[in-house]
């Protein structure tokens, strides 16, 4: 399944122009313009954890249970991020498509270490016990990015746009991406 984009490349350009003087400008004294900007939808995994946490207080003695919907990427495991539920599902776009190279358990493990390390940081933080009492099997999608390339000095570089969001992608993406390119040549 295919998550369709909200933001149109018209759009990714107008916060790629914009976003350049601040994310180049002290590389030069001319910031380089985007030159292209191309759709890609990565590879991630989807699981809804069941998370219970005990109930605080005097009089709330009952196990409060949630649910969350995680994700990770399909290429290296290492982004781990919570999903919203407003993500519109289509069966197709017209972007470059990457193929998945971890396995369903492999993403399954990933998750529950990440998230575990998360529960018992959060519960140290707040003084309450939570635990994944339950995860979901892996659901594959495709999630959309825009990348705009440019020239840096004489080298082709690239910044990423969550394609959803609106959000530029810090570094923690950048190896998943550079993983993408090679796959994808």
């Amino acid at each position: 399944m295919f998550v369709i984009p909200k933001i149109t490349e018209q759009e990714a350009k107008n916060i790629f122009s914009k976003k350049k003087r601040f994310y180049l400008s002290k590389l030069k004294k001319k910031s380089p313009s985007v030159e292209r900007v191309e759709l890609v939808s990565l590879p991630f995994y989807l699981f809804d954890v069941v998370v219970q946490e005990e109930g605080k207080g005097r009089y709330n003695k009952k196990p409060l249970t949630q649910n969350v919907v995680l994700s990770v990427d399909g290429l290296l495991g290492h982004t781990v991020f919570y999903v919203k539920d407003d993500l519109d599902f289509g069966s197709g776009t017209k972007s470059a498509v990457c193929r998945f190279e971890l396995t369903p358990a492999e993403a399954e493990k990933v998750v529950l270490s990440e998230y575990r390390s998360f529960l018992l940081e959060h519960g140290l933080r707040t003084r309450s016990t939570l635990q994944a009492e339950k995860i979901s099997e892996a659901m594959k999608i495709f999630y959309p990015f825009w990348v705009g390339y440019f020239t840096k000095r004489r080298r082709y570089d690239f910044i990423v746009l969550d394609a959803v969001s609106g959000e530029i992608q810090g570094i923690k993406m950048r190896k998943v991406f550079l993983k993408a390119f090679r796959l994808m040549t």
